[in-house]
């Protein structure tokens, strides 16, 4: 998937829509052509003969085409609105997905400040491409070449000096280009550290509090700003400039117009009312000029914008079989070792862990208990040999078939303010409301009364949230259960419950456990871990 077939997949289910743009496009460039050929009418033929009748009824023509100009600009902008909404929401999903098929790897190697710059600041630029980009650049191009055709028919050197002009014009307008892109995509990279760190500082606000560290975190965050600020400063120093320069290139082009004509009104072979006209014309060709610099520095941030989306979308992610025959599960590490990258923590490993077997990893911190975890859960790949579910390389699974296998205790169990019966089963349809009933009495919270009441976090303690993490495992009912540090932070009553819990039902699955302390499972096979 990539920005520009999210695109094109949307015009291709909303055909009308594109139609409609282009007619508006269309219809908005001509008419904005005429409101000049009636100001000559009325300078050379109604004011010129003195034709009341005929001046009363070209001004009221006159007002009215630019009010035929603003609704159908309005309406231009209504149906580009919805279809930048649209297109942001579908990538937006497209991203989603993605992120949900990235391997675990690339996952974790992605700061979720990148990742927040890429879901909204990069986003939104896109949106901007349509609301104020690409269709505004178009109309304006048009314009321009309606605008410059006319004053060619007026006058053919008139037309000349014009064209003689443009060229100055566009190279000035390349200039400004070139150098906000670099910046704007300068600018991108550097929201992310910007997010990064303000996302760090909400959730570690009560240490720094703790700890007096506000001077610490206050600096960090203003020596990263003050980067951002710099790189941002310098596409802004030339979307600051562009706009007065093009205002004193028109103004001068007009003066010029007005002195030649007035020492010699035929050197240019017009009328008045042309001249007039002419001059119209030359402030709506360089209207659409000095707008295709804040076009362009939206069209250059939102092509930044989709480099660093498309980049996103190139992240490696998991695309495997769906391997589902498991009518017996066992596990086997056979001489596997692991290491992230020159750092050895896992040296040919070997275990087999056959249906209805307990196993609890024990050792000291970085020994590579986890790591063993992640292999037998396929997250990560054995730098050499393999982990095999069944006959099956655990890596190799597809997320439907693990999502069958392996359910897991994390010590911080994630709540998404659902319902009760939404987060215990995770919306999965196939579980019913009478399993997680059961559920949750076989957990000790059978005193919930409201399956459809919100679960907010706030309002349970860390002993009953274990709980409501235990009763998803239940209500999964899968053949292997995953224990990653469970009892970490829960009071030792709760823990003991939730031991019980899982030696009452489980016993015919496979449990592997991460414990440094505490209760063990019932007939579980102790592994220490040491390191290497």
């Amino acid at each position: 998937m990539s920005v520009f077939k999210t695109i094109v997949l949307y015009f291709k289910e909303h055909k009308l829509k594109l139609g409609l743009i282009v007619f508006m496009i269309i219809a908005v460039t001509l008419i904005s052509l005429v409101p000049a050929q009636v100001l000559r009418i009325i300078v050379d033929d109604a004011i010129g003969n003195s034709k009341i009748k005929t001046l009363i009824v070209f001004s009221i023509t006159y007002s009215l085409i630019y009010l035929l100009i603003g609704i159908i600009t309005f309406i231009k902008d209504i149906i580009m609105l919805s279809t930048s909404q649209n297109i942001t929401a579908n990538l937006r999903c497209n991203m989603m997905k993605h992120v949900h098929k990235m391997n675990y790897n690339s996952l974790v190697n992605t700061d979720s400040g990148t990742l927040e710059s890429y879901f909204n600041n990069d986003v939104n630029s896109i949106n901007e491409l349509f609301t104020s980009g690409i269709v505004n650049i178009c109309t304006d191009l048009f314009k321009m070449i309606g605008i410059i055709a006319t004053i060619i028919i007026y006058s053919w050197l008139f037309g000349i000096i014009v064209l003689a002009i443009l060229p100055f014009l566009i190279l000035f307008t390349s200039f400004v280009r070139k150098r906000m892109m670099k910046a704007q995509l300068k600018t991108k990279s550097l929201e992310g550290n910007v997010n990064k760190v303000l996302l760090e500082n909400v959730e570690n606000i009560e240490q720094i509090k703790v700890n007096k560290a506000e001077n610490y975190a206050k600096d960090k965050y203003a020596e990263i700003l003050q980067d951002h600020f710099k790189t941002a400063q310098a596409s802004n120093f030339y979307d600051a400039m562009f706009s007065p320069i093009m205002q004193i290139v028109r103004n001068i082009v007009v003066v010029s117009i007005l002195l030649v004509s007035g020492f010699n009104h035929n050197i240019f072979g017009m009328s008045v009312g042309m001249i007039i006209s002419s001059i119209s014309l030359i402030t709506d060709l360089f209207t659409p000029i000095e707008a295709l610099g804040m076009e362009i520095q939206t069209i250059q941030k939102s092509l930044a914008s989709v480099k660093r989306i498309n980049q996103f979308f190139k992240i490696q992610a998991d695309d495997k079989e769906n391997l589902n025959d498991f009518s017996e599960v066992t596990i086997k590490f056979n001489n596997v070792s692991f290491g992230y990258s020159d750092k050895l923590v896992i040296n040919n490993f070997n275990l087999n862990v056959t249906q209805g077997q307990r196993i609890v990893f024990q050792g000291p911190s970085g020994a590579g208990k986890s790591t063993l975890m992640k292999l037998a859960m396929g997250l990560i790949k054995p730098t050499s040999g393999e982990v095999l579910i069944g006959n099956c390389p655990a890596y190799d699974l597809s997320d439907d078939a693990k999502a069958s296998l392996f359910s897991i205790v994390y010590q911080d169990p994630f709540f998404s303010n659902c319902s009760i019966l939404d987060e215990v089963r995770l919306k999965d349809e196939r579980i019913s409301r009478d399993i997680v009933r059961q559920a949750l009495d076989k957990v000790g919270l059978d005193y919930i009364a409201n399956l459809d009441e919100q679960l907010i976090s706030s309002n349970y303690s860390s002993g009953e949230l274990a709980l409501f993490n235990i009763a998803r495992v239940l209500a999964r009912d899968t053949k292997i259960v995953f224990l990653d540090e469970m009892n970490a932070k829960i009071d030792p009553i709760t823990a003991k419950k939730i031991i019980n819990i899982i030696n009452e039902n489980t016993k015919d699955k496979i449990v592997i456990s991460i414990n440094h302390y505490g209760s063990v499972l019932d007939n579980a096979k102790i592994i220490n871990i040491n390191k290497s």
